[in-house]
């Protein structure tokens, strides 16, 4: 039986060059030689004037798209000598998943939702307790990070995001009775989202990205364009993280050794920016099923707006507890507050947190409405 032969990645490639590069620069080569040539209409300086500006767009387009993109793969290959890259599997050693899931039936699991631009190595400490504990759990590597070969990242889209937590939702559905989710960040707007599509136990967001940040302004406008989307995306490949005033390293930490500790993309593609902002504007808090929802947030956080994020959900009255942090920035989990924050998600997530437990943090907590809140989300579990 006669089997298909499937084409290299490499020949594909090579087909691109031919039927897409090489069309262009001939395109540009006849337009010089037709400039070049004693043409009756081309002697006109104006039409003359107006072809070489036209190319001269194009040259510079071309150019600062180049420049952006290799610049910024030159600095994520570059800030990422201390990591261990696995070519084969197009990743980071340090990167990839995490799972602790003892093979017995048990009736918990947690799944670990990351950050924008970081990885599951972020939930290293809170992995370890967990272990200690015997709690299940998983933190996948979200599409589009910790990655060796930043080319695929360039066609990531918010879909690509929402399957994969679905998909990995649904597979620990059939194992365990009760699914929680702990998302982090951009990790804690996918688990809002998840948590409007299948029932959660434990909802436990920390600095949950679900506006954009100030700094983020003229993207959050570009996206609400199919056309601008695409044509900023291209013409800016990478962008680099914005610099944060009072902080020693890249990330929005008080502990300057985590800064540099966990692996994290100094610059990042613009479509994964673009992803995460259309992302955001899927989110419905009030269509979220959750039997217990908790926002933590560090006092010193820069990156997300925590007392905008508290006030909004208190506005639309859902049951809800809050913990804040006074020794630590965005990442409470890897910060100075590291011990005591995932000293609390351990007592959530065993239902041992007691009224004595609340004098040990900066609490607060949201009773909901009579004609919402708790009610209405514990029905839908």
């Amino acid at each position: 039986m006669e089997t298909t032969a499937i084409p290299k990645v490499q020949t594909i490639k090579f087909l691109h060059k031919v039927a897409i590069i090489v069309p262009s620069y001939l395109l540009i080569f006849a337009i010089v030689a037709y400039i070049a040539l004693d043409i009756e209409f081309l002697q006109n300086l104006y039409i003359r004037h107006i072809i070489l500006a036209l190319l001269l767009l194009y040259a510079t387009s071309h150019l600062i798209r180049a420049l952006t993109f290799f610049f910024g793969r030159w600095v994520v290959a570059h800030t990422s000598r201390n990591f261990s890259p696995e070519r084969q599997f197009n990743r980071y050693r340090e990167c990839q998943q995490i799972s602790h899931c003892s093979g017995e039936k048990r009736q918990h699991i947690v799944l670990l939702l990351h950050g924008f631009t970081t990885s599951p190595m972020d939930w290293k400490i809170l992995a370890a307790r967990l272990s200690a504990e015997k709690i299940d759990f998983h933190a996948p590597l979200i599409s589009g990070f910790g990655q060796v070969n930043q080319d695929s990242i360039l066609s990531i889209h918010k879909e690509d995001w929402f399957r994969q937590i679905v998909d990995t939702y649904d597979l620990f559905a059939e194992r365990y009775e009760k699914i929680s989710v702990i998302g982090h960040s951009m990790g804690g707007m996918l688990a809002c989202y998840l948590a409007q599509l299948r029932p959660v136990h434990e909802l436990i967001i920390s600095a949950p990205a679900l506006f954009p940040q100030k700094q983020q302004g003229f993207y959050a406008r570009v996206v609400r364009n199919r056309f601008a989307t695409n044509l900023v995306s291209w013409q800016i490949p990478m962008i680099p993280k914005p610099s944060r005033s009072g902080r020693s390293g890249p990330a929005d930490t008080m502990d300057s050794k985590a800064t540099y500790h966990y692996f994290q993309y100094l610059v990042a593609p613009v479509r994964l920016l673009f992803a995460m902002l259309q992302a955001q504007m899927e989110i419905k808090l009030d269509e979220m099923s959750y039997q217990r929802f908790t926002l933590l947030y560090g006092a010193h956080d820069i990156t997300v707006d925590n007392p905008v994020i508290e006030k909004f959900i208190s506005s639309i009255n859902l049951p809800f507890q809050r913990f804040r942090f006074t020794n630590s920035a965005h990442n409470i989990f890897v910060d100075f507050d590291h011990e005591q924050a995932n000293d609390l998600v351990i007592t959530l997530l065993t239902d041992t947190f007691s009224k004595q437990d609340q004098q040990k943090y900066d609490y607060r907590h949201y009773p909901p409405a009579a004609s919402k809140g708790a009610s209405k989300c514990q029905q839908k579990q």
